[in-house]
């Protein structure tokens, strides 16, 4: 997960991506990339399209895209998708009971030695955020001065 907020910063940095900017990128993106799957389930489920190794691919893809405005959304908004990702599991475990007490146990026991890993992910969401509120700021101040001239 760490790699791709790397590369979702990298992107924002190259970009010049602004907070607005990644705001609506990310949620709109989101919905494009859903909407692209929907197409393809509704044209095996409904036209009778073979589910073929080339919708397969497309499936692939389209998940990989929204993963990346997905990330995007996330860090941009100071959560950590691994925090995301724990606090769903747990919700939906207590709410489906699908596990024993012993179960969660050891799975609370797993997340709790990745607590390393959830620290250094928040230091790259305050780098980006750092990045993203500097931008913002070169922002105003370049309409400033465009204001003064």
């Amino acid at each position: 997960m760490k790699d791709l907020q790397n590369l979702v910063y990298k992107f924002m940095e190259k970009e010049g991506v602004t907070l607005k900017q990644a705001l609506m990128q990310s949620s709109l993106g989101a919905c494009a990339k859903t909407g692209d799957l929907a197409e393809i389930v509704r044209g095996v489920v409904y036209n009778g399209y073979p589910y073929s190794d080339e919708r397969k691919k497309r499936v692939a893809e389209h998940l990989g895209e929204l993963l990346f405005y997905w990330v995007m959304m996330a860090t941009t908004t100071g959560v950590s998708p691994e925090q995301i990702m724990a606090e769903y599991i747990a919700s939906y475990i207590n709410r489906t009971k699908l596990i024993n007490e012993e179960e969660l146990r050891l799975i609370n026991q797993s997340r709790d030695q990745k607590q390393e890993d959830k620290k250094q992910a928040n230091a790259s969401i305050l780098e980006m955020l750092k990045y993203v509120k500097a931008q913002e700021k070169k922002d105003e101040n370049h309409k400033l001065r465009e204001q003064v001239k």
